[in-house]
């Protein structure tokens, strides 16, 4: 487990962009047999792919590296509240761009916001749910900080 934990901070980026691609390309595929087909439709996977994705890696990145600080530093280990915390603000920063495209060249922009709303509400949960999932994993098989294994046994 503890090669996991490492593995998944060595290719934070890359996973982070899997979270964005994943439900973005499940989400289009759908909708390429559900809607009639647009052209538009093809610009806005692109930028999903693309932007949003790297935006995704970034952010992913980011909230690793961000909980490893806080695990690492005097006042760690981080916590699984620190988790959830980060891992809600790396939610919304992955499902940000991606739902945002469903307003490029829309007939139903009121549906479109709703859309949006609602992604980003899931995005925040289930950012949350997972960094949770991670932090404590993390905080058990990661032995970076001193009192790390002092605070886990208590």
């Amino acid at each position: 487990m503890k090669r996991l934990c490492e593995t998944y901070i060595r290719n934070a980026r890359l996973i982070g962009a899997f979270y964005c691609w994943v439900p973005a390309v499940a989400w289009f595929t759908t909708m390429m047999f559900v809607v009639p087909f647009r052209e538009v439709y093809l610009l806005r996977l692109a930028v999903v792919l693309i932007v949003g994705g790297y935006v995704a890696a970034q952010m992913n990145d980011y909230g690793v590296h961000l909980w490893l600080i806080k695990h690492r530093s005097n006042d760690g280990p981080a916590t699984v509240v620190d988790g959830i915390l980060i891992g809600a603000g790396v939610g919304i920063g992955t499902t940000f761009l991606p739902p945002i495209t469903s307003l490029i060249a829309t007939r139903h922009p009121e549906e479109a916001k709703l859309f949006i709303i609602i992604v980003w509400a899931v995005g925040i949960v289930f950012g949350g749910i997972i960094g949770g999932i991670l932090a404590w994993i993390g905080r058990k098989y990661l032995d970076d900080n001193p009192r790390a294994k002092e605070e886990i046994q208590k």
